[in-house]
């Protein structure tokens, strides 16, 4: 219970965290979250798993962020983040279930044939959508005004985000019609609930 009250407590802040950076370089106290999402980072880095120096080393650089170029460094967190769910989904690649199928396995332990080869698409899908985020979330942060970065990754980065994941179960609905399937409400609120278990599996 308290590793999914600290999941769901970090969730809101990394989807809320866009509006509270603008709020702070406007203020002029942005050196503010460069430490605090160090700290998520270097607990990331503590907990293991595959990408545990990648976690570390972005801890680093946002503490020293937070003492020099505290705008940028703020506003580069959205790059961090999509980087490590880019290693994150691209290192599943290379194992047996990859990370779609982990949340896939939420709702169904034992999958049909041919959907893990499906997964296996899904999370290269997934895998490029966070490495375009990468590349556009840096080309904001150095070169857009603070309006445009806060407009793409507190609102236009959500929406991609979640018409990616509807366009995927409507697909999947009309590739697969006798897969069974839970409603869409439902499947979101097993990975909200539970989907803790596989980002911390390693």
């Amino acid at each position: 219970m308290l590793k999914l009250a600290g999941s769901i407590a970090v969730t809101s802040l990394v989807i809320t965290y866009p509006l509270l950076v603008y709020m702070a370089i406007t203020h002029g106290v942005s050196w503010v979250f460069p430490l605090v999402f160090a700290i998520i980072f270097f607990r990331r880095f503590l907990a293991g798993g595959k990408v545990a120096p990648l976690y570390a080393l972005i801890a680093v650089v946002l503490c020293a962020g937070a003492f020099f170029m505290q705008n940028i460094s703020a506003k580069m967190i959205p790059v961090f983040i999509f980087s490590s769910l880019f290693c994150l989904f691209f290192s599943t690649l290379r194992s047996e279930r990859p990370m779609i199928e982990r949340f896939a396995r939420l709702d169904f332990p034992e999958l049909p044939p041919g959907i893990p080869e499906y997964c296996r698409k899904v999370t290269y899908v997934w895998t490029a959508f966070f490495a375009a985020n990468i590349f556009t979330c840096t080309a904001l942060a150095l070169l857009a005004d603070n309006d445009i970065w806060a407009l793409y990754t507190g609102l236009i980065s959500y929406l991609l985000l979640g018409a990616l994941m509807l366009f995927e179960y409507i697909w999947r609905r009309l590739r697969y019609p006798w897969l069974e399937t839970l409603p869409f409400k439902q499947s979101m609120m097993n990975m909200i609930k539970n989907g803790h278990t596989v980002w911390n599996s390693k």
